[in-house]
């Protein structure tokens, strides 16, 4: 029951040029399913340790130091000047040039600290118990200190980029201010962060800058949660709530700024902007950029371990033997690369994104900007987490061949750099004069369908094969076999969508079972460990716990067989399916209708009461290990871990926020 659909990316040049040029000819097809690997270990506490203080720690601002200001605000000087008009920071308008703004958060008239995340503390190195505590981090976490001069000044990035398929012209950060990148000083991790919330931009457009608190608290939890579950993501350090600003949406909401965090937070929309500008020459300043601050020089791409031989493409791996990859190359070969791994982490674990334009997704393949996202409750391929998405276009189903849609984008905006070849690279006339002409367009375009082809074969084959290999790990077996997909996962995909059984449930119900002395013609005993206490019957319709039950005992001796057949020294035991599955099979996830119960709760008492807020950011920082999860509030966790009636799942959310 194949759901994806192909897609023949159509790679069309009008930097230099409006010639159309077909790209890729190969069809591309991304079959069905993907998968995620283990939960990252958590540090432990040093009593021992002294740990620094977000405010002590040294403050860089490399994007600005390395690309060019909006000409209307030349400076930090300027920007400092009380004489400088505020129109130019928080009024909308087109930029002609410059690929960011200076730019202060809006003033607010109140602010109320409310939670910080241990986890994302930890990864800057500083305390979680005390410094949340400390005034000077809630100012920073807040925008409070934004402007002080002991800090660099703050900018929002100008982008572009294609909203559900169309070109939307200039975008930006319309509500986000950058602040600074600090480093861990122990294990030497950068990370920028930035202010979600904070006001208007010259991004703006036709928007107030804001962000409620409901999307807030999503936007915190869903950051943290994973990352926690090991699905590459853009972080949140901290939310604050302004209880006295006020934002119109479905109705006047309160709202919030998170603060957030990242390796970086540039995405495709950054390139599309210098194609709508035709600007070769700041384009190539951005890719040197990413290059060189963002994968920390070509040495540390990571493409190097996938074309070792021809397995993942042929295309690629002859002309990185004839050492004919240049350093464009190879930045969007990596992009392709780590994009392809976040699809099938999204994928094995039923998340979606329910808006993945390309000013939404992230060079690093982080998962970012979140929306109406959601974890699917039971396996439905045609779910789409956003309730406009009439067309499916961001539905699970098609969510690879929705981020491979964007870097084909990102391929047309890179055009003249990846079809130039070693040559032309190499030669400074064509990069900084001549370009691509009559004479060389063809070439230059058949060498980027050379790329774009080469980049097609090794992201479908990485997703495929990341997909298969946690997908078996999830139900339990470590070494994946190729025919596992067709004999093994394709049969459980479609038995949990007859099913509908909670998706993640299900494998750890599965993790538990004890196959040893297992009876699988034993109807009582699968029901107790497969079908939920609140299991309801839809007679009409066929649905009945025996159809169900039955579908279950179509699948189980498939599975069984291949856990006896698998290992050359015996059967897979239950011991190690547990080891295998208990690794990568989150015990806790936050599903869209515990979100809305801690939003109804913490909108109603604000910072008086964050217990519900405090008790799922620790279940969802901690998905595999529920010891973390504190002594408190015990019934929300029996709740929250048991599957919800059928009226509060697959809930869809809107764009709104």
């Amino acid at each position: 029951m194949p759901f994806s659909q192909s897609i023949k990316p159509q790679l069309t040049s009008n930097i230099t040029t409006a010639t159309t040029a077909a790209a890729a000819k190969r069809l591309f097809m991304i079959s069905r399913f993907l998968s995620t690997n283990g939960a990252p270990s958590s540090s432990q506490d040093n009593p021992t340790r002294s740990y620094p203080t977000l405010a002590s720690l040294p403050k860089t601002q490399k994007f600005t130091a390395k690309l060019e200001p909006d000409p209307r605000i030349p400076s930090v000087e300027f920007a400092r000047d009380p004489s400088t008009p505020k129109e130019l920071f928080h009024k909308a308008r087109q930029l002609k040039s410059g690929s960011f703004s200076w730019c202060p958060p809006e003033e607010r008239k109140e602010y109320e600290f409310l939670l910080a995340s241990d986890k994302a503390l930890e990864s800057l190195g500083l305390n979680p118990k005390t410094e949340p505590e400390l005034e000077s981090f809630q100012r920073i976490v807040s925008g409070q200190d934004a402007t002080s001069k002991e800090y660099p000044f703050p900018y929002s990035q100008c982008y572009a980029g294609y909203q559900f398929g169309q070109f939307a012209g200039q975008l930006g950060d319309g509500r986000v201010v950058n602040l600074f990148e600090v480093e861990n000083p122990e294990t030497k991790e950068k990370f920028e962060l930035q202010l979600k919330g904070s006001g208007k931009t010259p991004f703006s457009r036709f928007a107030d800058g804001k962000a409620v608190l409901r999307s807030s608290i999503r936007e915190f939890i869903i950051s943290e949660s994973l990352n926690s579950i090991g699905i590459p993501s853009t972080r949140a350090l901290a939310i604050t709530s302004l209880p006295k600003t006020y934002a119109q949406r479905y109705r006047a909401e309160t709202c919030a700024v998170v603060c957030r965090m990242a390796k970086s937070f540039i995405r495709i929309g950054n390139f599309d902007l210098y194609r709508l500008r035709d600007d070769k020459k700041n384009l190539i300043k951005l890719c040197d950029f990413v290059i060189d601050e963002v994968f920390d020089g070509l040495d540390n791409f990571t493409f190097q371990n996938y074309l070792k031989d021809d397995s993942y493409s042929k295309i690629l791996f002859d002309l990185n033997s004839k050492n004919e990859l240049t350093k464009f190359d190879k930045m969007f070969i990596e992009i392709c690369i780590k994009n392809s791994l976040t699809s099938a982490y999204w994928h094995a674990y039923g998340f979606l994104n329910g808006v993945l334009n390309t000013d939404n997704t992230s060079i690093l393949g982080l998962s970012i900007d979140f929306g109406p996202f959601a974890f699917m409750d039971n396996f439905d391929p045609n779910f789409t987490s956003n309730h406009d998405d009439h067309e499916l276009r961001y539905s699970f189903k098609n969510t690879p061949n929705a981020i491979w849609w964007n870097l084909v984008r990102l391929g047309e905006d890179l055009i003249e750099l990846i079809g130039a070849g070693p040559k032309l690279v190499n030669d400074s006339n064509y990069l900084e004069v001549e370009g691509m002409n009559e004479n060389n367009k063809g070439e230059i375009i058949k060498r980027a369908e050379l790329i774009l082809d080469g980049c097609a074969e090794i992201f479908e084959k990485l997703f495929l094969e990341k997909y298969l290999e946690l997908m078996c790990k999830r139900i339990g077996i470590e070494n994946p076999e190729q025919e596992d997909q067709v004999e093994i996962i394709s049969p459980m995909l479609k038995m949990l969508t007859l099913t509908k059984l909670d998706y993640n449930e299900f494998f750890i119900n599965l993790q538990n079972t004890k196959f040893k002395n297992f009876n699988s013609n034993d109807n009582n005993k699968i029901g107790k460990i497969f079908l939920p206490p609140n299991f309801k019957e839809e007679e009409l319709s066929g649905y009945t716990k025996e159809f169900v039950i039955d579908e279950i005992k179509n699948w189980l001796p498939i599975y069984i067989n291949r856990l006896n057949e698998s290992a050359a020294s015996g059967s897979i035991s239950d011991e190690e399916r547990l080891r295998v599955g208990s690794r990568v099979n989150p015990i806790f996830l936050p599903r869209n209708w515990i979100l809305d119960e801690v939003i109804e709760f913490t909108e109603t008492n604000g910072s008086n009461d964050i217990s519900y807020l405090s008790k799922l950011s620790k279940m969802s920082s901690n998905p595999y290990d529920k010891s973390k999860w504190g002594d408190e509030n015990k019934e929300l966790e029996a709740r929250w871990t048991t599957p919800a009636d059928k009226e509060k799942q697959m809930l869809q959310c809107s764009c709104s926020s």
